[in-house]
């Protein structure tokens, strides 16, 4: 194995950078993301560390306008409705539509998921695993100006998602991406390491 070099000034610059403006964002300004930013995106995610190399994402990259997006966009209206509490028929109607909605316009939508291990210690690790694959592809998405929006809500939660995009029963769903050119810039800010951190 060859060591590897120190990267330049510029190159961790540019990481740093990326860390601390990449910022969640579900609303885009309707732009197709091309196929090959797509691609770089996963080629990223599959670099995550996994512990015995056990590569345990999967990837599911839902077409827009294709009938698997139109019948995930269902299920996620389903599903809406019947579950989230609001208070008259007509808000449950309009939030089913709107979940709907947002599964339809995302410029790009994937979905991840976790394998399983060979026994629960393996699974707990690949599914922290995919976890990681997930903030890569949204570093490299943040590289070509593609925001991300990483969702475990209600594109999770119907029962037949696994099987409308192609999952194993047994596998765990992980997030859902939006992802598309943002058509605003988030600034959430993060609490102080020195809030977050006790030196033993």
């Amino acid at each position: 194995m060859k060591t590897a070099s120190p990267p330049d000034a510029a190159s961790r610059a540019a990481v740093l950078t990326a860390l601390k403006e990449r910022r969640t964002c579900r609303v885009f300004d309707g732009r197709p993301v091309p196929r090959a930013v797509v691609e770089t995106m996963l080629d990223a995610a599959r670099w995550a560390p996994n512990h015995r190399l056990t590569n345990p994402w999967r990837f599911f990259v839902v077409e827009k306008g294709g009938t698997v997006r139109s019948e995930v966009a269902d299920l996620v209206y389903d599903w809406t409705f019947e579950n989230v509490k609001n208070p008259t028929q007509e808000r449950r109607v309009q939030s089913a539509q709107a979940a709907k909605q947002e599964i339809l316009d995302a410029p790009a939508l994937l979905y991840v998921f976790a394998v399983p291990g060979r026994d629960a210690e393996e699974t707990d690790e690949n599914y922290a695993a995919a976890c990681c694959a997930i903030q890569n592809l949204q570093l490299a998405a943040y590289a070509h100006g593609v925001a991300t929006g990483w969702s475990t809500g209600k594109p999770l939660k119907p029962a037949g998602i696994a099987a409308a995009v192609g999952a194993k029963p047994d596998w765990r769903a992980v997030g859902a991406l939006f992802c598309g050119y943002p058509a605003q810039q988030a600034s959430q800010e993060r609490r102080p390491v020195s809030e977050v951190t006790t030196w033993v």
